[in-house]
């Protein structure tokens, strides 16, 4: 999983919205918001992470309380 760390707005057309808006990547959103093709090429990644805009975190499988509830 990637985590933003720098806002970008994603150069992919295939990020756009059905009004033709590209996404916009805001610090501490997950990376990708669409799984497109291209995506999460390795190139892609790299260009992201090298550039500064993305990094890779470890994903959790922490479970969610609900009404302060912990589900056992």
């Amino acid at each position: 999983m990637y985590k933003v760390i720098k806002d970008f707005t994603d150069k992919n057309s295939a990020s756009a919205d059905p009004t033709g808006q590209k996404h916009i990547y805001w610090s501490g959103d997950n990376y990708p918001f669409k799984n497109y093709v291209g995506s999460k090429t390795k190139a892609r990644v790299e260009e992201l992470v090298n550039g500064g805009f993305i990094e890779a975190v470890e994903e959790t499988n922490e479970e969610v309380e609900v009404d302060g509830n912990s589900e056992d």
